[in-house]
């Protein structure tokens, strides 16, 4: 769909300008050290540069570069509101002409999971948990069968790897899953919405979810404070530093942990 390919590349380019602004302290840095070797914090007589030429390249740096960074975001988030309007509005579109059109390719992607109570099970980021081969269910009206069009039910999944894992770094206790998709299937603006699914591999990360620094070896689980000090049980694969002193019971390997949530991969 031309439409959502271009949503995609919009939301592409906001990956990457997050990313640039991640970079920003770090040039912020650099560029006030090398103004404080040339001089730019002190008077001396005869400097390499000018130190009204280092002042004022400071202040355009530290005043344009932020600014611009704003009109990028504003220019992109227009973008993806106009993409937006313009997936809704041919989705209703095809929606009239045939309510049960299918996606053309084959619906398979990416999505993120929490591994949430004891045994473990898949939640999702809005809470809700499923199985690793489930049907969906509308918690707003019973009548329905997901997905419907005028409500948010049904299975969600990224088409996009990409733009999965950039979402998995902005929720770091999350997990990565593969996923199939299956029965009726809509197309929204940033993957799919479908009426059932199939788990097929759980991605790992390579690093400890704790220190970030060591490999991942082995599942814990630990108590986590929800809304209304509702206590849950949360999973993290850590490095066997991080994993010590939890009890056996709150300990599971990697083969385990995939047995448990009736995952082959």
């Amino acid at each position: 769909m031309r439409v959502f390919t271009a949503h995609v590349n919009v939301a592409r380019q906001k990956r990457r300008l997050i990313k640039a602004v991640r970079f920003y302290p770090l040039l912020v840095g650099a560029i006030l050290a090398f103004a404080y070797l040339f001089g730019a914090f002190e008077e001396r007589v005869d400097p390499l540069i000018a130190r009204d030429t280092l002042i004022t390249s400071l202040y355009i740096w530290v005043g344009v570069v932020p600014t611009l960074f704003i009109i990028a975001f504003v220019l992109l988030a227009r973008a993806t509101d106009k993409e937006s309007q313009k997936i809704t509005s041919e989705r209703f579109k095809s929606a009239a002409a045939n309510p049960f059109l299918l996606p053309s390719e084959k619906m398979h992607g990416y999505k993120l999971a929490l591994i949430t109570n004891r045994p473990p099970t898949l939640t999702g980021l809005t809470g809700d948990s499923y199985s690793s081969d489930d049907q969906a269910v509308c918690s707003e009206d019973d009548q329905h069968v997901p997905p419907v069009l005028d409500c948010e039910c049904g299975f969600y999944a990224y088409k996009d790897y990409e733009e999965a894992k950039f979402e998995l770094s902005l929720n770091p206790s999350a997990f990565l899953i593969d996923v199939d998709l299956f029965g009726l299937g809509l197309v929204y603006k940033r993957g799919y919405r479908a009426e059932s699914q199939v788990v097929n591999q759980l991605l790992l990360p390579k690093r400890c979810m704790r220190c970030h620094l060591m490999p991942a070896q082995i599942f814990v689980a630990d108590y986590q404070i929800g809304f209304g000090d509702s206590l849950w049980w949360r999973w993290q694969i850590r490095c066997t530093f991080c994993s010590r002193g939890v009890k056996e019971k709150n300990r599971m390997s990697i083969a385990e942990m995939k047995k448990a949530l009736a995952i082959a991969q």
